[in-house]
């Protein structure tokens, strides 16, 4: 083995390796990781650099005589190295196994993709290198030295951002209890895919213009199929999820409907409690007098008489929050502006309720100042409501770009709560139905969190 070969071999094995290891990390979040992402490529890069060091040694041991016997020592070492790959990778991200096979799918069929190419690159430049290295024996073609380069400057950062963005998405949005189905199409097709392109593999120069054919067709099928499955486990879970938020809001809002009409209940009664305290005062009976003060105070713990706006839903929304607030020793503080408006109250009650609920359970969770402050009112026919509440934190998934104010969509915010929360979504879900938007901001330096909520024509 000259220089040249060892080389040629070495800077091969590489080339090829190094970016599919790099991928199988990259949809993942720094949260599903046990050690830090730049650490894994630096030990990755490391550890494919060794790998391929060996690998030229290890082709041309004295029992690689034959042809045979050089090409299967070539793919076993290969193999070697992809499944110690893939076991790291299973064991760093902290990700159910049907997500992580799911990665590992997608890199083969890139793997695949840069292996036809490398051979089509291979032919054509074949008749510029025929005389390479006479009759020594190696792996890879001093073409492939030109062209992995080319490939990881033209395709390896298209698919890198593919991976970091949609499939990341995806992998955010699937559940694992619900993608089953899925999975086991996507682990199907991999297997018929991987079958097919040996056989087309093993066909290539009898047949080198109807395999190259079948094999672009197979890499091109497959791609559009792993769409399809991850497009279909995603609207499967966003529909499953929309139903479920549909159920929880609609128990919320009988729920909160309940309280307000407790509360409407016990201020149109207040005069005849008002009659009843003046009689006892009349009698001095001072022990009946306590207990029923004690009473009345435990009914009416959440009722609040300010008037906040003239839209009766809303100012009943406000006036309930206001009391839940207080009893929680939250300040709480209302700049409201608007009359009557054309949102079903139904949708107003989850919106609100939504909203609020967030920023009571966040304030719970502060150990110094509690807050809420409400700003809302109707602003060239659109309803506008702004919710600042203290916050202790708030986990944010990768792949999001604020807005100018630093505004993020709900699927921005990762639920704190065990098995993830839906308000948010609800609540973008209902501004898009009235054609507004739904925006939240954490600011860590105020220790606050914004939701703000526009619905247009109302």
């Amino acid at each position: 083995m000259t220089g040249e070969v060892y080389l040629v071999d070495a800077l091969g094995f590489f080339l090829q390796l190094w970016p599919c290891t790099l991928l199988c990390f990259v949809p993942f979040g720094e949260e599903k990781l046990k050690v830090k992402k730049r650490w894994i490529y630096l030990t990755l890069t490391v550890w494919v650099l060794a790998a391929a060091a060996i690998f030229p040694a290890v082709t041309h041991l004295p029992f690689t005589g034959t042809y045979l016997a050089f090409n299967l020592t070539a793919n076993l070492y290969m193999l070697a190295a992809i499944a110690l790959t893939v076991l790291a990778h299973s064991v760093i991200v902290r990700e159910n196994i049907m997500k992580k096979l799911l990665v590992v799918y997608i890199i083969i069929l890139y793997a695949a993709l840069i292996y036809w190419l490398s051979n089509r690159f291979e032919k054509l430049m074949e008749p510029r290198f025929a005389d390479w290295g006479g009759d020594i024996r190696a792996v890879y073609d001093p073409t492939y030295i030109m062209f992995y380069p080319a490939s990881m400057a033209t395709i390896f950062p298209v698919v890198f951002v593919f991976m970091r963005r949609s499939v990341a998405s995806f992998l955010r949005e699937i559940e694992p209890e619900r993608m089953k189905r899925e999975f086991h199409y996507a682990s199907l097709s991999t297997a018929a895919f991987l079958a097919l392109m040996m056989a087309a593999d093993m066909t290539l120069d009898i047949y080198e213009g109807l395999s190259n054919f079948i094999v672009l067709f197979l890499v091109l099928n497959q791609a559009l199929l792993y769409w399809m499955i991850f497009t279909s486990a995603v609207n499967r879970s966003r529909e499953e999820n929309a139903l479920r938020a549909v159920e929880a809001q609609k128990l919320q809002y009988d729920r909160i409907s309940q309280d307000m009409e407790r509360a409407a209940r016990l201020r149109h009664d207040m005069r005849h409690h008002w009659n009843y305290l003046y009689s006892l005062v009349e009698d001095g009976d001072v022990d009946k007098l306590g207990e029923y003060l004690s009473s009345l105070a435990e009914q009416t713990g959440h009722l609040e008489n300010e008037v906040f706006c003239e839209d009766a839903t809303l100012n009943a929304l406000l006036q309930y929050y206001a009391g839940r607030a207080r009893d929680d020793g939250i300040e709480y503080t209302v700049a409201a502006r608007c009359g009557e408006m054309n949102v079903r109250p139904e949708d107003l009650t989850v919106i609100i309720g939504n909203v609020m609920e967030n920023a009571l359970r966040a304030c719970l969770k502060v150990s110094g100042e509690r807050r809420i402050d409400v700003a809302v009112g109707l602003f060239h026919g659109a309803f506008t409501l702004e919710v600042t509440n203290s916050c202790p934190g708030a986990r944010i998934a990768k792949g999001f770009e604020p807005d100018s104010e630093g505004f993020l969509p709900a699927g921005a915010f990762l639920s704190t709560r065990n098995g993830g929360g839906h308000g948010m979504a609800a609540v973008a879900d209902l501004a898009g139905v009235y054609s507004g938007t739904a925006l939240f901001k954490y600011d860590p330096e105020a220790g606050t969190f914004t939701a703000r909520v526009i619905l247009s024509g109302v």
